[in-house]
C-alpha cells in the first residue's frame, strides 16, 4: 500500500513538470511569434512616411548589429529609388546603447528633423530622417507607436 502512495506522489510530480515544461514552450512560442527572436537583438527600426513605388508607406526597416546602410545603390541595406539619394548615402549604426546617423558625403545631405546632418547624430524614438523625398521615422523597437 505504501509503494501505491509513493508512485502516486512521483506520478503527480512528473505530471507537474509536464505541465510546466509545456507552458514555457507555448510561451517561448508565442514570444518568437510576436517577432522576438532568439539571438537576435533590434536596435530600432525605420519606418517610410513617404517614399515612392519602391518604398511603400508603412515598410519598416530594422537596425541590426551590423548596422543599416541606406543609399540609390544595389548593396545597400534600404536600397533609395531617388535621384537625390547618393549610392552610398548614409549609415546607421548601434552601439553602447546609442542609435546614431551618420551622412556619408552625400551631395544633397542626409535631414534628421529638418536640419542638414555634418558630423554622426544620435537618433530619438520619434526622428524624422529625410533623404531626397523620402521621410522615414525612427523608433526603438516593433510596438512603438510611429505617432508620436
Amino acid at each position: 500500500m505504501q509503494f501505491i502512495v509513493v508512485l502516486g506522489r512521483l506520478l503527480f510530480i512528473v505530471l507537474i513538470y509536464l505541465y510546466l515544461f509545456r507552458v514555457l514552450t507555448a510561451l517561448m512560442g508565442d514570444l518568437q511569434f510576436k517577432g522576438i527572436r532568439n539571438g537576435e537583438q533590434e536596435y530600432g527600426r525605420l519606418e517610410v512616411l513617404s517614399g515612392g513605388e519602391l518604398l511603400p508607406k508603412g515598410r519598416a526597416f530594422r537596425i541590426e548589429g551590423k548596422g543599416l546602410k541606406l543609399g540609390r545603390g544595389k548593396h545597400n541595406d534600404v536600397v533609395l529609388a531617388d535621384h537625390f539619394a547618393s549610392i552610398d548615402h548614409a549609415l546607421i549604426r548601434y552601439k553602447k546603447g546609442v542609435t546614431t546617423i551618420e551622412d556619408l558625403g552625400s551631395t544633397n545631405g542626409t535631414w534628421v528633423n529638418g536640419e542638414r546632418i555634418h558630423s554622426s547624430v544620435q537618433l530619438v524614438a520619434g526622428d524624422y530622417v529625410k533623404i531626397g523625398s523620402i521621410t522615414f521615422q525612427y523608433s526603438r523597437w516593433q510596438n512603438e507607436s510611429s505617432k508620436l
